[in-house]
């Protein structure tokens, strides 16, 4: 990314105006920093002030597990679904076989959405640059897409995507012209005028629900590692950026009916080696897909059961012949472990390196291991490094609120029990310890089918 020397000004304000209540929220922002890991909130050497007031005035975790692997648009639908991989079905941030198309759209996605629900629950919607939104059932979408030839250009081929004529309502009312420089996932400027779009049509339009995702720590943390100069500088943008459309709440007239959520998608680990298992298997007809600290076994023709055996027991030998020194870079997830991690249901297996070590799907590099830098992520989402943030503060949120863990499944069912909407989840449920308590407890009604 180029920044070169930015000056940013942070962007500090109370949400003293946002106490918790003991009643269902009428407006939930949920704003999503990609690659948030704990620390960012936790240790107070990272530049991040808007994020540790809403800690003093909310509830924040430890820590928030992600999914397997723990990759953004797994993460992103599974916040917006409560269900795993496994159930979505988007289960990378790729189709397989994609030539450069990402899972944009969210007709992909085989659950019931909170877009579906809280429309047909009455409530406006909003997301602004938010993984798998290209979606009727948002009332003001301006969704995350590009086109492949072009993929650091974040506003083109969105305006092919978003609803009518609303990018250029906000371009007039807020931000001025977008173009492939400003919305360029290369700049800070990106996460800006996303901040923009979130607070104009926050203070415009006031949705129920407005989601909105904040790209450029995890660019940052691609290119230099989980810790770095450049990464701190990304998280003070990314908190300047989060202050923008809470001010926009702030400001407004249901500042004491609003909720504010902070989350992340996935931890990081810096990269020091990469490993390209295809290479081991050419003459296998099965080949690995990787997803940075992992990489899932796919067949590449439908073949029997008993071959489907063979194909596993070969691809396993051919790894468990590496030297000790390489075989304990790595550990073998077989079809049961998937299962329970609800993950690809169609893997026949997968693999999960230790932090440092990711995965490339080449089969005819020069090697089969050589040396990596920048980071990555895609690892179990138990290992620590994978872990992501949560804080949420405001209407119906407990105030001095302090609570260990929860997954990103857990995301839709506490927004929807903050709207006043049922929806039961696949695998996501109310944590204890972050709502009020008048308004705490799982939710055992019927869910609300799209």
């Amino acid at each position: 990314m180029k920044h070169g020397a930015i000056i940013l000004a942070i962007v500090g304000f109370s949400l003293t105006s946002l106490p918790a209540i003991s009643q269902p929220a009428t407006h939930v922002v949920l704003i999503s920093i990609d690659g948030l890991h704990p620390d960012m909130y936790l240790d107070s050497s990272w530049p991040a002030p808007n994020l540790r007031q809403l800690m003093k005035e909310g509830t924040y975790a430890d820590h928030m597990l992600s999914v397997f692997p723990a990759y953004t648009y797994p993460a992103h639908t599974a916040m917006l679904t409560g269900a795993l991989p496994a159930r979505s079905k988007i289960v990378l941030n790729q189709p397989k076989g994609s030539k450069g198309e990402w899972n944009w759209f969210a007709r992909y996605i085989q659950v019931p959405t909170l877009w579906q629900v809280l429309r047909k629950a009455g409530l406006t919607t909003a997301a602004i640059e938010w993984p798998v939104s290209v979606d009727t059932n948002i009332t003001y979408d301006i969704p995350e897409i590009w086109d492949i030839k072009h993929p650091e250009d974040r506003i083109t081929e969105t305006r092919r995507y978003a609803t009518p004529r609303l990018v250029e309502e906000i371009e007039k009312e807020a931000t001025g012209k977008l173009d492939s420089a400003n919305m360029s996932e290369e700049y800070f400027s990106m996460d800006d005028n996303s901040a923009r779009m979130a607070s104009y049509i926050f203070a415009t339009y006031r949705p129920a629900f407005l989601a909105v995702h904040f790209a450029e720590v995890d660019g940052m943390e691609h290119a230099y590692g989980r810790d770095a100069d450049s990464v701190r500088l990304a998280v003070e943008a990314a908190d300047r950026a989060v202050g923008v459309p809470l001010e926009a709440v702030r400001r407004s007239a249901v500042a004491d009916r609003t909720a504010v959520i902070i989350v992340g998608d996935h931890g990081f680990s810096t990269s020091h080696n990469v490993f390209r298992p295809n290479m081991l298997i050419k003459d296998v007809p099965a080949r690995f897909i990787a997803a940075g600290g992992s990489a899932f076994l796919y067949l590449l023709e439908a073949t029997s059961k008993t071959d489907t055996l063979g194909t596993i027991k070969a691809v396993t030998a051919a790894l468990d012949g590496l030297p000790s020194d390489k075989r304990k870079l790595f550990r073998i997830i077989g079809r049961s472990e998937l299962g329970q991690m609800g993950a690809d249901s169609s893997a026949l297996l997968a693999l999960s390196a230790v932090p440092g070590v990711v995965f490339g799907g080449s089969i005819s590099a020069n090697a089969v291991f050589e040396a990596a830098h920048g980071g990555h992520h895609g690892y179990d989402p138990r290992d620590p490094l994978m872990y992501t943030g949560f804080i949420a503060a405001g209407a119906g949120i407990l105030q001095g609120g302090h609570i260990k863990e929860l997954c990103v499944t857990d995301i839709a069912p506490l927004v929807a029990r903050l709207l006043g909407v049922a929806f039961i989840c696949p695998d996501g449920k109310i944590v204890p310890g972050i709502l009020t308590n008048e308004f705490g407890g799982r939710d055992t009604s019927p869910v609300v089918q799209p």
